[in-house]
């Protein structure tokens, strides 16, 4: 009876159907609560099933240690499906602990190391043991939240280990305490009329032009055709962004200076490509027609780089100019 009193104001204030049509209406970029994982016998076999497990290992955290529909409740702390498990003395606590061992297995399937994984496991237990203690082992296991803990582990190795950097692409969860953090509007500069993010992908060299046109193409691929280059958080500006749900289905276009691989080479000349193409034609379009730089030009391939150059042409009133080739 004493845990049904204290329970009682927020069970009564809680709104079922209000809560979980929000939470199932809402996703951040990458980041779909996803309650069950690709498979739990292997590890992921591409991008895409890491991704989803990556996504289920963060739900499993945050449900175990700061469940979202707890929060809508209003209640003044976060606390999950552990903290409440917990309470029914010393049974409560083991049930806990098996529990939090599936989220450890998942990371050992992400191929987590065997000392991280060893890690993992001491939090949960410590997390068990301190929990035995009634009243102040339940307020401590609330404070200590072994899951987030363990979470913010695998995060750390799919961000540094170089195993783990060669092997998935995927995009992680902005730094938060919250299950799905409030977006951020970006304001564009005035100058490229773009929000000044870019900085965090490409270091210093971000205040230039090219950084971050680069940067910006980089995006629009990765929202088009779902591939990332390198893991990497998300911002808090991209929550609106459904990667790899764009019009187009099928695999990525091939460049001509594109490896057959497709690695990250492939993909930088791909990138540089099609820059140089587009700062070609803006040249093309900004030069006066009987300059007769158009002469010795190199053509660009492109209907944007014609266009542009057939437009100047009838502007000034000549035909348009002749593309011979080096």
């Amino acid at each position: 009876m004493p845990i049904l009193s204290a329970l009682w104001p927020i069970l009564s204030s809680y709104r079922p159907s209000a809560a979980s049509d929000r939470q199932r209406a809402r996703r951040f970029g990458a980041f779909v609560p996803t309650y069950y994982p690709p498979a739990v016998w292997r590890g992921p076999k591409d991008d895409r099933e890491a991704q989803k497990l990556y996504n289920h290992v963060r739900t499993v955290a945050f449900y175990m240690d700061a469940a979202p529909v707890l929060a809508d409740a209003g209640l003044p702390f976060r606390a999950g499906l552990d903290d409440i498990i917990s309470l029914v003395p010393l049974y409560g606590d083991i049930v806990s602990g098996v529990l939090q061992l599936y989220q450890v297995w998942l990371c050992w399937l992400f191929g987590v190391p065997l000392n991280v994984c060893i890690q993992m496991f001491f939090n949960v237990l410590l997390d068990t043991l301190v929990g035995i203690v009634p009243i102040i082992g339940d307020i401590l296991d609330n404070l200590f939240k072994a899951n987030l803990r363990n979470l913010a582990l695998l995060e750390t190795y799919l961000l540094s280990n170089a195993h783990a950097t060669a092997t998935f692409h995927i995009l992680l969860m902005p730094d938060s305490d919250t299950f799905l953090p409030e977006p951020r509007t970006p304001k564009p500069t005035a100058t490229s009329g773009h929000a000044p993010r870019w900085s965090a992908w490409f270091g210093f060299g971000a205040g230039t032009e090219t950084a971050r046109e680069e940067a910006r193409s980089e995006l629009e691929r990765e929202r088009m055709y779902g591939q990332v280059r390198k893991t990497r958080r998300m911002d808090r500006d991209e929550a609106g962004f459904a990667f790899g749900r764009g019009h187009h289905s099928g695999p990525v276009p091939p460049s001509p200076g594109a490896s057959p691989s497709g690695g990250a080479g492939g993909y930088a000349a791909q990138m540089q490509g099609e820059a140089e193409a587009e700062a070609e034609a803006r040249r093309r379009a900004a030069r006066p027609n009987g300059s007769g730089g158009y002469a010795t030009a190199t053509p660009v391939n492109t209907a944007a780089g014609a266009g542009a150059g057939a437009g100047a042409g009838a502007g000034a009133g000549g035909p348009p100019p002749a593309y011979t080739p080096n």
